[in-house]
């Protein structure tokens, strides 16, 4: 038993949080004995007033009576609930009655086989027993409640426990049960503790009940102490992005702990929009690419057979230019051996023709002319024509005035007739003299011009010659190049053919990436923050709320868990020792 009690005054002490504290407290013992329906039989209510700042003086207050210093023999005064204690710089303990209820109270629920019962009853019995201790807040004070009750270890069997323990030694064992009354419903806290056995004339005498909020107040506290947000404030920018979230929007700046997230989730979906942009971009290009290359692929086929065509017919023209090449060789040989000859022709024209007009000047010069009158200038190759005609034009005249002397002189019929026959002679002498001048003449200018025209020829033979040489080489050149040309442009051909057919591939890899890729990732990615955001909102605007006015409450009540007055200022530990007696 004393092991037994060394267990309640240790769980007492760790319940009371009896750690100095560097502050004016007001450390409470209230002990009570209450029945086992809840009913308090007495009340005593142990007080210490640690001075902490050692004051000579402590104003209190209560609402206690029959107050006695139970530490020493400092004195104090009572104004209505003001109490003031000469401290002496000492602390100060006493105790005082009072007839209000405690706020946490045990009740014990008996039953026996189904049938309720008083605890009392029970050690005159044997049955399947069923025990249920619960706790009455008075106020919604939250509170951490142990109840320890002895167990005859032969009486009590088959122990089947609920939010309870059983404690064994040398033969004794003791049930703890645990609870945490006043606390919102919501929670789902324990707010008793149930033991089902087999009970044979099983003897409850009693049970203590310690119950304390300082736990609760300090947990409260040391959280307070480290929460460095409002945690309010927190909530609605919570609620604000997660709002933007969900339709689509940029998320606004915030400046509690989300302001960091805010920003790279924007970026996060920036980035992804980007990507997706430059896909669709890169889908688009990739698309004209393709219609490019196949562009090209028909371009370079024509230009294939365009090529080949030009390759055939630069080989016929090297081959023709050469052949043209031997023929102007051959021509340019010719003509300059025909050139040569060209003075010596001339030179024999002109010795012919000045020969005859040597002949026609000694002819005329015999012919009498000039005894009828008409005189004749020697012919020059240059004058032969015009001096003839003169003659000849006179000859006529000369017939003429005749012809008219014999109609009017028939007399001089003979005379003039005789002269007639010669001047009509001397005519057909002179133009048949002209026509023969004429064709020598003839004959001389087409020497001349023929053999003009054939040094001319020669020179363009020659000509044609260089001009055919470097053609030669020209079209040998161009048939080697219109070779290289075909072999370049079938390479290209078959390069662009490939190319045509990367293209397309490019073309539907870059529409998958897009289609498949980037834009399901980006509609994944809004999708899934949508979705976030829709079921992280009711969190937000209802259950973390709710949450947090639960903490709020919990935590004001707990700081006023108190059982006597105290004045302001002054912290206050509180705990409840009840013994509930069950006979």
């Amino acid at each position: 038993m004393k092991k037994i009690v060394a267990l309640l005054l240790s769980a007492v002490l760790m319940l009371s949080c009896v750690s100095g504290l560097a502050e004016n407290t007001k450390h409470e013992r209230v002990y009570v004995v209450a029945a086992a329906d809840g009913t308090v039989k007495s009340l005593t209510d142990n007080i210490r007033l640690e001075n902490a700042d050692e004051l000579a003086e402590i104003v209190d207050r209560t609402m206690l009576t029959g107050i006695q210093n139970v530490s020493g023999k400092e004195v104090f005064s009572l104004e209505g609930e003001t109490l003031t204690w000469q401290a002496q710089g000492k602390d100060i303990t006493y105790q005082g009655t009072s007839n209000q209820a405690p706020t946490i109270l045990p009740v014990v629920t008996l039953t026996l086989d189904g049938q309720e019962i008083d605890p009392a009853a029970l050690k005159e019995k044997t049955g399947e027993a069923v025990l249920t201790v619960s706790y009455q807040a008075q106020e919604s004070v939250p509170a951490l409640a142990f109840t320890l009750l002895p167990l005859p270890a032969e009486e009590v069997s088959d122990l089947h426990l609920e939010n309870a323990a059983v404690l064994s030694e040398i033969g004794q064992q003791v049930l703890v049960g645990w609870a945490v009354p006043g606390v919102d419903a919501d929670l789902a806290l324990p707010t008793s503790f149930t033991a089902s056995f087999h009970a044979d004339h099983a003897d409850l005498s009693w049970m203590l009940t310690l119950s304390t909020s300082d736990p609760i107040d300090a947990v409260c506290k040391e959280l307070e102490e480290r929460i460095e947000i409002d945690p309010h404030a927190e909530l609605a920018e919570i609620e604000t992005l997660l709002t933007a979230l969900q339709s689509g929007e940029a998320l606004p700046e915030t400046t509690g702990k989300t302001k960091d997230i805010a920003p790279k989730i924007n970026e996060l979906n920036d980035g992804v929009t980007q990507l997706n942009d430059g896909a669709a971009a890169l889908a688009e290009g990739t698309a004209q690419l393709s219609v490019g290359a196949s562009t090209l692929q028909e371009g370079a086929a024509q230009l294939n057979t365009g090529a080949a065509e030009l390759a055939t017919g630069a080989a016929a023209l090297s081959s023709g230019a050469a052949d043209a090449e031997t023929g102007a060789a051959a021509l340019d040989t010719g003509l300059a051996t025909i050139t040569e000859n060209n003075d010596t022709l001339n030179a024999g024209a002109q010795a012919i023709f000045q020969a005859i007009l040597s002949t026609a000047n000694t002819q005329l010069a015999a012919s009498g002319l000039d005894a009828a009158g008409i005189e004749i200038p020697a012919l020059t190759e240059e004058n032969y024509a015009e001096m003839l005609d003169a003659v000849m034009t006179q000859i006529d005249q000369m017939i003429t005035i005749a012809q008219a002397g014999a109609s009017l002189a028939p007399s001089l019929d003979d005379a003039i007739a005789a002269k007639l026959q010669v001047a009509q002679a001397a005519q057909e002498s002179l133009a048949a003299l002209k026509a023969q001048l004429d064709q020598i003449s003839a004959f001389v200018t087409g020497l001349q011009a023929y053999t003009e025209g054939v040094s001319q020829a020669s020179q363009g033979a020659a000509a044609l010659h260089t001009g055919l040489t470097q053609l030669s080489g020209g079209a040998a050149t161009l048939s080697e190049g219109a070779a290289t040309l075909s072999a370049g442009a079938s390479a290209l051909s078959d390069g662009t053919v490939s190319l045509r057919d990367g293209a397309a591939a490019l073309k539907e890899g870059a529409a998958t990436l897009h289609t498949d890729g980037t834009q399901q990732l980006k509609d994944t990615l809004l999708a899934a923050e949508k979705e976030a955001a829709e079921k992280l909102l009711p969190y937000v605007k209802e259950d973390l709320p709710k949450a947090l006015r639960i903490y709020e409450e919990t935590r004001d009540n707990a700081k006023n868990s108190g059982y006597d007055l105290r004045p302001e200022g002054m912290k206050a530990i509180t705990v409840y020792i009840i013994r509930t007696d069950l006979q």
